[in-house]
């Protein structure tokens, strides 16, 4: 088995279950304060994967905030466990749904990627020349902090909450990260929201999905990147942050072997001594 970026070459006497994106709805918790708040359908889905320590990831995450939220969906992920912000459900998406290696990285209606700061800059592009048709959800509202929904399908309802979040490291914020998710079956129609949505601000995105991995496909005009190796690096493992635990039990080690060898030496030397007394 080989694995590549955002991808995965199965043997073919394997059995593969494809995921899909199926359909997108969107509620701003502004509408909540409505008697009966209606979700909306966005043209696209823009999942955003980076990490507050990423330095390339900025430039990345400055274009987001200029993407009209009015017509799209934007969902920034940090699935790096280094992240003060981490949520373990982007990491799963990440590493087990998307399949994904580096940051930055960019997903397209769970079917479209860019990688690097470089392939970032035609996400407007990718939006424009695709045309992708959501269809899946008849019906789906808040009333009274109570979700209502429908589905024709047998496929499973995931819910995102998404709010404006501080950088770690920087003097601003990401307006749409995730915070919180949660997902129920088809054959849920109802469930209260009370508690998960107090005192809360932001948007809730709801994706109607079959399970299993993606297959992504590059939406890049250059797949391979075109990078220029000598210019700054432009995309990151997500575990690639600087960890100096393994030379730090290494140090204390030895601090600890140098601070007993003193008592090791006395008591060989005790030892000796009983030995000599016995003969």
């Amino acid at each position: 088995m080989v694995t590549v970026q955002g991808q995965e070459q199965v043997n073919s006497d394997q059995e593969t279950i494809f995921g899909h994106t199926i359909d997108v709805m969107v509620i701003d918790s502004e509408c909540l304060d409505e008697q009966v708040c209606h979700a909306w359908r966005p043209l696209h889905i823009i999942e955003y994967y980076g990490a507050d320590w990423c330095e390339p990831c900025m430039d990345v995450e400055l274009s987001l905030e200029n993407i009209d939220t009015t017509k799209y969906a934007v969902i920034q992920h940090h699935p790096s466990p280094l992240d003060y912000s981490y949520l373990n459900y982007s990491n799963q998406r990440y590493e087990t749904n998307f399949r994904l290696i580096f940051i930055p990285s960019i997903v397209i209606d769970g079917q479209g990627l860019l990688t690097g700061t470089k392939q970032a800059t035609e996400l407007n592009q990718s939006l424009a020349n695709n045309q992708t048709q959501f269809l899946g959800i008849n019906e789906l509202n808040i009333t009274n902090s109570i979700l209502n929904w429908d589905t024709s399908t047998n496929h499973t309802l995931k819910i995102w909450k998404t709010e404006s979040t501080s950088h770690e490291f920087d003097n601003r914020n990401l307006s749409h990260l995730a915070v919180d998710y949660m997902e129920i079956n088809h054959d849920q129609s109802q469930l209260n929201l009370t508690n998960w949505l107090d005192n809360w601000t932001g948007r809730l995105i709801f994706t109607l999905e079959s399970n299993g991995i993606r297959m992504l496909n590059s939406l890049s005009q250059s797949p391979t990147g075109d990078m220029d190796f000598n210019s700054e690096q432009e995309t990151i493992p997500i575990l690639s942050k600087t960890d100096d635990s393994p030379m730090f039990a290494i140090m204390m080690f030895i601090a600890l072997f140098v601070t007993l060898l003193p008592a090791l030496i006395m008591w060989k030397g005790l030892q000796s001594i009983d030995n000599d007394e016995s003969e």
